[in-house]
């Protein structure tokens, strides 16, 4: 006699399923390494721009980090085979024609860089040893992050850009000189303090980036009596690191009570759905520092094109769209120029407004690190370099020719 069970009899004796698993910020403490890579390289010189493409793929032998873990349901897509090395090019150096890998090996010193189109990676190009899922430090890159974080932050209430800094930070309370910084010209990250050479020197020891300051953290130097009493420098290029790169960092971490590292991983990094781990360096006490932030080549690319689909996006995105049109808005006609990028270029929020051609931003690091965002044709280039000298109007040229070549020779294909 046969017997037929009803199916919800059967679904009832089925173990419950497991609850899906949203990917998390998980972060892991990372020692400083032994200080030393080779008979030749070590503390003292391996932030050296000579030393750099192979240093900074090993920030953690020199600097203790906060490891941020990636998410384990996402793998790795393949390789792209796209070629960028033949695209025709202009060295800017010289007006002579040349193609793209030229520019990128013997002008720029780029060592890797990654085209997205439409979210999608089109071209990759990678040299001397760096991997597309390996981290590498943005170091100045990171500061214009720090403000599309503090930006977030104003919109959810978190931050008011009327206040003073020392409402932020209890430690400054009584500081004069702090309550005259609002959030607003922190944020807009033009201008900084009048800082000699040797404050310069000793915040950066107090960071870890180089030796003698010992154990005491970049806080410390930070919160000193009458630290900040000095007058502005005048206006500011964007390019350099200064303290208030670091000021700006413990602002966001008080404010929004939790680590600078779990704020951009909550607020931006897991929204781009990286595909790598991501690590910050920070100071012997375990601060993260404002320009610790190292990333991938492709999760590099992904942060500029969530950038990209948070214009007209509000509902799927964090960031503000105040903040993403006031990047794109036109130049005014007494707009100042970067020399080596197109007329009209100017500096927000860290972020670089180029000229000509509208709704085009870029991040630009010192050594030719940056982030090529064109919202209209939702292309992203992003390149980590290490050109020799800092911040130059060749080195922007040369950026600016890279992006133009990579738009000419990338063009989407025609559908029928």
């Amino acid at each position: 006699m046969n017997r037929r069970w009803p199916v919800s009899l059967f679904l009832l004796l089925l173990p419950p399923a497991a609850p899906a698993v949203a990917p998390s910020c998980q972060l892991d403490k990372l020692p400083v390494g032994e200080q030393k890579l080779g008979p030749w390289i070590d503390k003292r010189n391996w932030l050296d721009i000579e030393n750099q493409r192979l240093t900074l793929q090993s920030a953690t032998t020199f600097m203790p980090a906060w490891r941020i873990a990636p998410a384990t349901d996402r793998t790795s897509a393949p390789l792209a085979s796209r070629s960028l090395e033949d695209l025709p090019a202009v060295d800017p150096l010289d007006g002579k024609a040349r193609n793209l890998g030229f520019l990128l090996d013997s002008r720029l010193a780029a060592d890797g860089i990654v085209v997205l189109r439409n979210g999608q990676i089109v071209a990759e190009r990678y040299r001397n040893g760096l991997l597309h899922d390996r981290p590498r430090p943005l170091f100045e890159a990171t500061r214009p992050l720090l403000n599309l974080l503090g930006a977030i932050s104003i919109s959810q209430g978190k931050l008011a850009a009327d206040k003073s800094v020392s409402r932020y930070i209890p430690t400054f309370a009584a500081s004069a000189s702090l309550r005259k910084i609002s959030i607003q010209r922190l944020l807009d990250d033009n201008e900084h303090r009048a800082w000699s050479p040797e404050e310069i020197a000793t915040w950066r020891q107090a960071g870890g980036w180089t030796e003698g300051w010992g154990d005491k953290g970049v806080r410390t130097w930070i919160a000193q009596p009458n630290r900040w009493d000095k007058p502005l420098a005048g206006p500011d290029t964007g390019a350099e690191a200064t303290p208030e790169d670091d000021l700006l960092a413990w602002v966001l971490t008080e404010s929004n009570g939790r680590p600078l590292a779990r704020l951009f991983c909550e607020q931006l990094l897991l929204p781009a759905r990286p595909e790598h781990e991501a690590l910050w360096l920070s100071d012997a006490e375990g601060v993260e520092l404002a320009n610790g932030l190292a990333l991938s080549p492709r999760d590099f690319a992904k942060l500029g094109q969530l950038l990209v689909e948070a214009r007209g996006n509000r509902k799927r995105t964090r960031i503000p769209t105040w903040f993403i049109e006031t990047l794109l808005a036109s130049s005014g006609i007494r707009a100042g120029d970067i020399k080596g990028l197109a007329k009209g270029s100017e500096l927000r929020y860290g972020f670089v407004h180029l000229g000509g051609t509208p709704n085009r931003v870029a991040l630009i690091g010192t050594h030719g690190t940056s982030l090529y965002l064109d919202f209209d044709k939702r292309l992203v280039i992003a390149s980590f370099a290490s050109y020799p000298q800092a911040h130059t109007p060749a080195m922007q040229a040369l950026l600016e020719q890279v992006w133009h070549s990579v738009e000419r020779g990338l063009k989407p294909a025609r559908t029928r």
